[in-house]
């Protein structure tokens, strides 16, 4: 690059020479040698590339069930400002104040899983799965970094560095670390996130390798809550918020969950070519091979005299406690696939696909519990395998009309009977007119683990006559995207749904209820534009008939309200404000030392709408946001609750950016 610029400069330096004098120059026989080897470097120089987004494309383990689908990268900054996975405009939760904190959907959200479960869940927002990975294809190396910082209060950071060391493989590394540390004593989310993955395909592209090693690390702290239970009334006499008295000063949950993972495919026969602008290689047949490893431990240590009676009296030590469950998984799964579809078709239609597979699940469980001397007063542990087929079939009548159904079913082992059957289909209209999604499925799930059998110093329970749950679930979805409208409708029927009930004063027993719960949930969301000021509304109605068991307020909101605009040509930014609200409903309380939400006291907080500021701006290859949570405080509320008796963060400004290298 130095010599293209001295080339250039002394091109520039002759050009300038030759207007200023307004003549001709007269070159000798060295002058023209010179000349001439001048031209001989231009023209022997290598062309610069200015490498940018449209160089790197990427897929995920979803996006590549079928066909690969490669995605330019999204380098907006819709939804910038919500970075925290527990503030996701869709998807709201409860939580104990802050990121890296225990937390759980705020709508009725049931999971799809079948099979054996461990039931600890509740740092689940913060892991890294095999799903999560993105996989590159990267013309040039690539570097993405992501900082967010709260002053003391909130710190993020991740980092994402990716390169193809061939035309056909790449690998690299995925770096979180987010430390929450709140505005009580003790209330700190600690997480970090590593992983390695590779992707490697075959020239030919018959055959595909996707590689990941994660390694999570999720510790919590639990203060108990704080002692005094009106901190927001008025009245109050206010102190600094980290002077607050909590029930617990030790005790803390840690969750690591480290994952090995491949997955391999094969194309075998014809291979046809897709007309989208992905241009997406369609197999006729395929063979699909996925091996995991997952090592899991969920374990709960204190070291105080539970003076509050946050907790039962521990069993073995009232002072000292060491739980431990870990849980080590082996997964292999085989996929046979095949696709019908006429030959030199432009246009995919009247295509039939068919999958059909087995899954095999080792599980090897072991609760511990120490005691302060290292040795342990209960040390059991039990070995499993569940088999499970696995089975898909998928009819496109036309590139606007298919039909998809999916079985699940586990026939051998400990969780025999569990199932999941479910069907989609997706009708587009038109591009004016918008598309429909139908969807419906039956689950049967065995009981998470922890409900049948549960070996702690503070709970010690077993269950042998816990029944699966059923659900049944029927949806209607129109979305728009010509209008940015989008309505669905959803409809639940639950059967024998299991939670945690309060036994006591500060006791919890796993309940059942015995009757069906019936929930519906519409939603709708709406993008209006009028001249350079956008409106983004979402909404979203619920109603059961089992309050009192299934704790989950009718109404939810969030909505953004911003101006949309380009600063001198370059910076384009918006300057807005989010509102979120839910109407009021009796909360969850939660137990520290099972890291479990249940149903306690029927406990009605007030609810006030939250209002955060904000401006996000994109220059280059840089975005940047500017945020001040909880504008409102003061003005409508003292503070809020989400989960009964733990506060929720106060008002605080918060700043990020992102920055990608492409080179």
């Amino acid at each position: 690059m130095q010599k293209i610029f001295q080339i250039c400069f002394l091109i520039l330096l002759f050009t300038g020479i030759g207007s200023a004098f307004g003549q001709e120059l007269q070159t000798n026989i060295n002058d023209k040698k010179e000349a001439d080897s001048i031209r001989k470097k231009l023209d022997g120089a290598k062309d610069s590339v200015i490498f940018t987004a449209k160089y790197i494309r990427f897929t995920k383990l979803g996006l590549s069930r079928d066909s690969i689908v490669l995605l330019p990268l999204d380098t907006s900054t819709v939804n910038i400002q919500n970075y925290s996975p527990l503030l996701q405009p869709k998807h709201p939760t409860i939580s104990l104040g802050n990121l890296g904190l225990a937390a759980r959907p705020l709508l009725y959200e049931p999971s799809k899983r079948i099979g054996y479960d461990e039931g600890f869940h509740s740092l689940d927002y913060y892991a890294l799965t095999p799903e999560d990975i993105i996989y590159y294809q990267a013309r040039a190396p690539y570097t993405s970094l992501y900082f967010v910082s709260a002053g003391q209060k909130e710190q993020l950071f991740r980092a994402v560095l990716s390169q193809n060391i061939k035309k056909n493989w790449n690998v690299g590394v995925n770096f979180n670390r987010a430390d929450s540390k709140g505005f009580y004593t003790r209330q700190r989310g600690d997480n970090l996130n590593v992983a390695l993955f590779s992707w490697y395909q075959s020239p030919n592209k018959r055959y595909n390798m996707w590689a990941s090693a994660i390694f999570n690390t999720m510790r919590a702290y639990e203060n108990g809550s704080n002692v005094a239970t009106n901190i927001f009334e008025p009245g109050y006499e206010k102190i600094s918020r980290d002077a607050e008295k909590v029930n617990l000063s030790t005790a803390r949950n840690l969750y690591r969950k480290n994952t090995v993972f491949l997955k391999q495919t094969y194309y075998v026969g014809r291979i046809d070519s897709s007309k989208n602008a992905n241009g997406s290689v369609l197999p006729t047949n395929k063979i699909t091979y996925t091996i995991e490893y997952n090592n899991n431990s969920y374990d709960f240590y204190k070291n105080e005299a539970d003076t509050a009676g946050v907790m039962p009296t521990g069993i073995a030590d009232p002072i000292f406690t060491n739980d431990s469950t870990h849980v080590q998984h082996v997964r292999n799964e085989f996929i046979y696939s095949f696709f019908l579809r006429p030959k030199n078709s432009t246009v995919i239609k009247n295509e039939l696909k068919i999958d059909a597979g087995i899954r095999s699940d080792y599980y090897n469980q072991k609760y511990q519990n120490f005691l302060p001397s290292g040795a342990t007063f209960e040390n059991s542990q039990i070995a499993f395998q569940n088999i499970t087929v696995l089975g898909s079939a998928g009819y496109r009548f036309t590139s606007n009309i298919d039909f998809n159904l999916d079985i699940q079913q586990v026939l051998q082992g400990d969780n025999a009977g569990d199932f999941l059957y479910e069907a989609k289909s997706r009708i587009l209209l038109s591009k004016s007119v918008g598309r429909i999604e139908l969807g419906a499925y039956v689950q049967n799930q065995s009981p998470a683990d922890i409900f049948n059998y549960y070996r702690g110093n503070h709970y010690k329970w077993s269950y042998t006559d816990l029944k699966n749950t059923k659900i049944i679930n029927a949806s209607f979805n129109y979305i728009n995207d010509k209008f940015g409208f989008e309505a669905g409708a959803k409809y639940f029927l639950t059967s024998n749904y299991l939670y945690f009930a309060a036994n006591g004063a500060n006791s919890i027993l796993p309940a059942q209820e015995t009757g069906d719960i019936s929930l519906i949930r519409i939603d709708a969301s709406k993008k209006w534009r009028f001249g350079k000021f956008v409106i983004e509304n979402y909404l979203a109605y619920q109603k059961t008939d089992k309050q009192a068991v299934l704790r989950t307020p009718e109404f939810y909101t969030c909505n953004s309200v911003y101006l949309d605009q380009t600063f001198f040509k370059v910076l384009k930014a918006n300057i807005g404000f989010d509102v979120r609200y839910n109407s009021e409903y009796a909360n969850y309380s939660y137990s520290p030392a099972t890291s479990q939400f249940y149903v306690g006291a029927a406990t009605v907080y007030q609810s006030t709408p939250v209002l955060d500021v904000f401006i996000k701006a994109n220059l280059k290859r840089a975005n940047i946001f500017v945020k001040y949570d909880y504008l409102n405080q003061g003005w409508l509320s003292q503070g809020y609750y989400t989960v009964n008796r733990y506060p929720m963060q106060d008002a605080l400004l918060k700043f990020g950016v992102s920055w990608n290298f492409y080179d």
